[in-house]
């Protein structure tokens, strides 16, 4: 059980708690709020009610658990302390509020002056600078060097540079500092938050946590370190191209770039699953495994919209949405709702049974939720990401609202077995 983990250096559960509770009321938005959206949610990214759901995801589903997760695993992975406890509590405030503010903003852009949406991204950047300042002075006394710690370490920086970005759209956007479009403008924000914040940290967290809770030893990290080198190179690539409208040649050469690095990531993480001691899988690790399959369909869209001809609107854009949505409602998304169980419940045994290892008879982590809950939420999401990408390329209306009371139905289930977690009551029984 994270016998690989230096437990002692964890943060109190006041720190981490509130991030992934927030984040399970979220995804729970989310679903409500593509029912109400309606079906023409997914013919763009762009648009008020889109932009507000995106951010949803984006900001109060995935990077608030990711932050909350972090808060937890940083000081146990580089054997320090946390740097500041204080710090996390008012990054959670920053972050929650800033989300709120943004994607309400956006949802009720007729009622709300522009303030409350470029407010809530102040909030956010105080957010995220609060966090950046609290890893980097963390970081800085750890010894542990590893290329695992490299990913983390440079996502954090993509995400400074992210969320500057995005306030300075919101900024140019009022005050037109820049005649770049704004579409291109959006598209560089995404690729810096998508493969810069989101996909290196899950390279550098994944390939710390699998390996440990597949059991397998001694993995050779040559495809690690080749991938980090290339996915950084290929985002900075990217982003340029974009933003200095370079030949549509380096674009098609970057993202070939980004691709083949993150294959390289999905290649060491298969050498762990197949090398693995522990053969049956939970359902965090089964989730986990399908995670890999959705990205594998995302970097699928992503190459055939590399070849498809550019008259060719109406796919690309169907390949685009296909891209994204099984990104960050695909391979992000089920991610955490394994890990959520490999995780949230150590967090919660560590603050109670640590002291009582041996003197009682105490319960495992994973007896901690409803273990038919989990199973449940698991096939009906499994549902939802097949319904989805039906939709995706052959719209329906009814196919679109089954997609949402699918993914509503999912969320529910994982907001329910989080709370059990968190509710979890102290159970000591005597050694016989």
């Amino acid at each position: 059980m994270n016998s690989g983990l230096s437990t002692q250096n964890a943060p109190s559960p006041r720190v981490v708690l509130p991030y992934y509770i927030f984040s399970a009321i979220s995804l729970v938005l989310v679903s409500v709020m593509l029912l109400i959206a309606g079906s023409g949610t997914l013919a763009s990214f762009i648009g008020p009610q889109p932009l507000s759901i995106i951010h949803m995801i984006v900001l109060g589903w995935i990077s608030m658990v990711i932050f909350g997760a972090l808060y937890q695993l940083i000081p146990v992975v580089m054997e320090v302390k946390l740097y500041n406890e204080n710090l996390a509590i008012g990054a959670f405030i920053s972050l929650a509020a800033g989300t709120l503010m943004l994607s309400g903003g956006f949802w009720f852009h007729y009622i709300m002056p522009k303030a409350i949406s470029i407010a809530g991204g102040i909030f956010i950047v105080i957010s995220i600078l609060l966090f950046v300042v609290n890893y980097f002075l963390t970081a800085q006394k750890t010894k542990v060097k590893s290329t695992e710690n490299n990913f983390i370490t440079t996502s954090v920086v993509w995400l400074l540079v992210t969320v500057l970005f995005g306030l300075f759209i919101l900024l140019n956007n009022k005050y037109l500092f820049l005649s770049i479009s704004p579409f291109e403008l959006l598209k560089a924000h995404a690729a810096l938050g998508l493969m810069g914040w989101f996909m290196m940290l899950v390279m550098g967290v994944a390939s710390t946590l699998l390996p440990m809770f597949f059991i397998v030893h001694d993995l050779k990290k040559k495809y690690l370190y080749a991938s980090f080198y290339l996915t950084n190179s290929a985002l900075l690539l990217l982003v340029i191209s974009i933003l200095a409208a370079l030949p549509g040649w380096v674009i098609h050469l970057s993202s070939m770039l980004l691709i083949a690095g993150i294959l390289l990531f999905v290649r060491y993480n298969f050498d762990a699953y197949k090398n693995r001691l522990r053969k049956k899988l939970d359902i965090g690790m089964k989730h986990s495994v399908l995670s890999f399959t959705l990205l594998f369909l995302s970097l699928l869209s992503g190459v055939i919209l590399l070849i498809v001809p550019e008259t060719n609107s109406v796919l690309s854009l169907k390949l685009v949405i296909a891209f994204g949505v099984n990104l960050l409602l695909g391979f992000f998304t089920s991610l955490i709702l394994g890990q959520m169980y490999k995780t949230l419940p150590f967090i919660i045994w560590l603050a109670k049974y640590q002291n009582n290892v041996g003197k009682f008879k105490i319960p495992l982590p994973g007896d901690m939720h409803w273990s038919k809950v989990a199973d449940f939420h698991y096939y009906v999401f499994v549902a939802f990401v097949v319904v989805t990408n039906i939709n995706i390329f052959f719209p329906n209306d009814l196919m679109y609202y089954l997609s949402a009371i699918l993914l509503l139905s999912t969320s529910t289930a994982y907001l329910l077995n989080s709370i059990k977690i968190v509710m979890h009551k102290k159970q000591l029984k005597p050694l016989k």
